[in-house]
């Protein structure tokens, strides 16, 4: 009997060890598993990079995403989609993931502190049932984009904050091209410059912006 009960319990621990690696997460074409850390980039209200994966051979059911904060500064998570629903709070209700399926419609609904610079948050992000326990720890950075962009040296925009006009300033050997985008990740400006050039940004309602060269890491200016 202590044989048999022995093996069952050896069968519903290699059950258990199978089951917490059913979820991955996705993001920038790299894979994520249970325990690891990742850094998220956004100038968006809504956070949707992430993708939720079911990595096993079995149908999910009832599944239910938490995001834990663990550390606020300037970027709060308020509501969130997944399975096609979406909940106020920090917690979904529950959703079905089939077999080797992903979660497209991911999504983490955020607000920002304009006045707190180099603002982000981390979070625990949990996929959890009765049987399966996954979470990685997500760092979201706000008004950065491209973690895995060329970043130009040196680059400097001028006066910050702008009113009217402002001169970016760079290290490059061929003309490039500036592209600034607003809060919500809409191009407002795409303009070819080489080395330096003045941006006419009179037209833009006042507020936060981003502004970046040739797709590399963004970097934030303000427009009174």
């Amino acid at each position: 009997m202590k044989k048999i009960l022995s093996f069952a319990l050896l069968l519903s621990s290699l059950f258990l060890a199978n089951v917490q690696g059913q979820i991955a997460f996705i993001y920038n074409g790299q894979t994520h598993e249970n325990g690891d850390s990742l850094n998220c980039y956004t100038t968006s209200v809504s956070f949707t990079g992430l993708v939720l994966k079911n990595t096993s051979a079995n149908d999910l059911r009832d599944l239910v995403v938490n995001i834990i904060p663990i550390e606020e500064n300037g970027v709060h998570a308020w509501g969130v989609c997944a399975g096609g629903r979406c909940v106020e709070g920090l917690t979904s209700s529950k959703f079905n993931l089939n077999a080797g399926a992903t979660d497209q419609m991911f999504a983490i609904d955020l607000n920002f502190d304009s006045d707190v610079p180099n603002a982000y948050s981390v979070y625990t992000l949990q996929v959890k049932n009765s049987s399966v326990n996954c979470s990685v720890k997500l760092r979201i950075n706000y008004g950065t984009l491209g973690i895995e962009a060329t970043v130009l040296n040196s680059i400097l925009a001028y006066p910050n904050p702008a009113q009217g006009t402002f001169t970016v300033s760079y290290e490059v050997e061929h003309p490039s091209t500036l592209t600034i985008v607003d809060m919500q990740g809409r191009t407002v400006r795409s303009i070819p410059v080489n080395g330096n050039g003045s941006v006419n940004v009179s037209d833009l309602p006042a507020g936060l912006y981003a502004y970046g060269i040739d797709g590399g890491m963004m970097q934030k200016i303000i427009v009174k």
